[in-house]
């Protein structure tokens, strides 16, 4: 072989190799800005960042993120337990109001699409081709068609055996999860009525769900606590340390035996988190923020960590931005009345 043929080679097996090697980097997190509360919940998408505080929906540009500009407002009819950003779309689960749409093709300018009660109270929702899935504390998963947005027709629920907490799709499928312990896979083209392909009760408190796609296989990501206690408060108001949490993760990839192959401490309860890539987000409490890469779902890596001056409530991210929420970690179902937006340039080391 000739010097030149290789040193071609060379070149073409370093960039082959350069993705698992950036997957194995550590992160570092620089200060850009702020953006003034109160926020207690946050969604990124492109240039748009999108912070609720109880009713209250706010969209910030931050196309230039030394400058974050309020470009928008909405106020929902009840308080946002959950929601995510779909196209030009937001879905806000909004308690026993149930499930609002909310156009925001122009930021600007947000236009509300419908509003469609549920049985109980919506806790969180996704999207899953023209139905909306909607994790109800008391009535399961809610199944709601929007192929008329404006007219969105409930066509059922699917019981679950605890307290539904979020659900999050992947093409037809969907996993919810509840409290204490079950994590639940449906098919959503197979629904006279939904029923689920498979349940598994080896979670452990799980608050939140989020899918990830790695090498192929389907991961279902996990923000985990202790089951329900009902003397909570009274602990913390003695002074007890909060109980520590985990972010769990599921092997999805055959629907029907969902397989728990990791897990992750977590600082306490009720922690929020977001995913991209390999790479999972937590709002880590008084940790702050603190980066999971999940390449080896089986071995969670901790790859960077950026100390907030207040505790880490919620996180989104961008390709390059990373929006922390923080403020006083409060307990119970008020909503919150603080918490600023840290918005952090993230690098590779």
């Amino acid at each position: 072989m000739t010097a030149r043929r290789c040193r071609a080679l060379v070149v073409v097996l370093l960039m082959a190799a350069a993705p698992v090697a950036a997957s194995g980097q550590n992160l570092s997190f620089t200060p850009v800005s702020s953006i003034a509360g109160p926020t207690d919940r946050i969604k990124a998408q492109g240039s748009i960042v999108y912070v609720v505080s109880n009713k209250a929906l706010a969209m910030y540009d931050v196309s230039n993120p030394e400058a974050p500009k309020r470009v928008g407002t909405h106020t929902f009819v009840e308080q946002v337990w959950g929601f995510r950003v779909i196209g030009s779309r937001v879905y806000a689960a909004t308690g026993h109001s149930g499930l609002a749409i909310l156009d925001v093709s122009n930021p600007a300018a947000p236009v509300p699409v419908s509003q469609t009660k549920t049985p109980g109270q919506a806790k969180n929702v996704d999207v899953a081709g023209k139905l909306a899935l909607v994790a109800n504390h008391m009535s399961g998963v809610d199944v709601i068609d929007i192929s008329d947005s404006a007219r969105p027709t409930l066509v059922g629920s699917a019981y679950l055996d605890g307290y539904a907490r979020d659900v999050a799709t992947f093409g037809s499928f969907a996993v919810a999860v509840d409290n204490p312990s079950g994590v639940y896979v449906f098919d959503t083209a197979k629904r006279d009525p939904l029923e689920p392909v498979t349940s598994v009760q080896t979670a452990t408190g799980p608050q939140q769900v989020e899918i990830a796609d790695i090498q192929g296989k389907k991961i279902a990501v996990l923000a985990g606590s202790e089951p329900y206690d009902p003397l909570s408060t009274l602990r913390a108001a003695a002074g007890e340390a909060p109980r520590p949490g985990s972010v769990q993760v599921f092997d999805v990839s055959s629907p029907a035996a969902p397989v728990l192959v990791g897990r992750y401490p977590t600082s306490g309860s009720g922690r929020r988190l977001s995913v991209k890539g390999t790479l999972v987000y937590v709002a880590d409490g008084p940790d702050g923020l603190r980066v999971l890469n999940v390449s080896n779902p089986s071995k969670p890596v901790l790859v960077g960590t950026f100390k907030t001056d207040k505790p880490a409530r919620d996180v989104a991210v961008t390709d390059s931005l990373v929006f922390v929420v923080t403020g006083v970690l409060g307990t119970g179902s008020k909503p919150k009345d603080d918490g600023d937006v840290v918005i952090l340039r993230q690098a590779a080391q």
